[in-house]
């Protein structure tokens, strides 16, 4: 499996006497296209990743269908024994939620407001019409993140998108970059881990209210069960997200 996970098209290149990762990023078919922007990466890269290379690979090109990265020598975090690694991956995230703040305004980022979380709910719905039982948790999870302070995230930090060695801990696929509540990438990296794991990461991460990231949880098992009727994820990422969003709305 090549170590970068994403939907998009990757292929290792030769740049320049670089070793690359060249990433086709051009529209997707069956993704939502209210979050799809092909420029976005790159626009992340060139004015957010500040500086540039330490919480993501370095981007060495981009044109108007592909960017090309430096490729890492590294292993994604679902390969690796979580608890070993989990408190480096909170203090890093950490740094970055708090490096990143001063780039929130950014006009292509993706906002995370009632419009948007909404949208994801409708589309959830008709993939998964039984998720309209939920609809007052999901006016609930909603409220709660809403009221958390936006930041920019990464919003799609599943551990297939963080690679690691040794202390080094980086972030790649940013194409889903976004303005909105911490807790949103903390439920994605963290999805399935013991509690010993996740202890050890908020040690180093910081407070987390318990009720914000239950609503980020909720929030993202809405937007899996929205995500496309012509896609999944391969057999090693997949959770019953149906069973999740009911775990979070109790």
């Amino acid at each position: 499996m090549h170590p970068y996970a994403t939907s998009h098209p990757l292929v290792d290149i030769d740049w320049r006497g670089v070793p690359a990762v060249a990433k086709d990023t051009r529209r997707l078919r069956g993704r939502p296209g209210f979050v799809q922007r092909t420029s976005r990466e790159a626009e992340v890269y060139a004015d957010v990743l500040h500086p540039e290379g330490v919480w993501a690979p370095r981007l060495l090109e981009a044109t108007s269908d592909r960017i090309v990265l430096e490729r890492l020598d590294a292993q994604p975090l679902w390969q690796l024994e979580t608890f070993d690694v989990a408190g480096r991956v909170g203090a890093v995230l950490r740094a970055t939620h708090d490096a990143l703040r001063a780039s929130a305004d950014a006009p292509f980022l993706l906002r995370y407001d009632r419009r948007f979380y909404d949208r994801w709910f409708r589309r959830a719905c008709v993939l998964a019409p039984s998720l309209e039982s939920l609809r007052g948790a999901h006016d609930e999870a909603t409220r709660r993140l809403l009221a958390e302070p936006s930041i920019v995230i990464h919003g799609e930090l599943y551990p297939a998108n963080v690679l690691v060695r040794g202390d080094d801990v980086r972030f790649v696929d940013w194409e889903s970059a976004g303005c909105g509540p911490a807790v949103v990438d903390l439920a994605a990296v963290t999805t399935g881990w013991d509690d010993a794991a996740l202890d050890s990461f908020l040690s180093e991460y910081g407070d987390v209210d318990a009720l914000a990231l239950e609503s980020a949880r909720f929030q993202l098992a809405v937007r899996w069960l929205g995500w496309s009727a012509t896609w999944a994820p391969p057999a090693e990422h997949r959770r019953d997200w149906l069973a999740e969003a009911r775990r979070a709305a109790a």
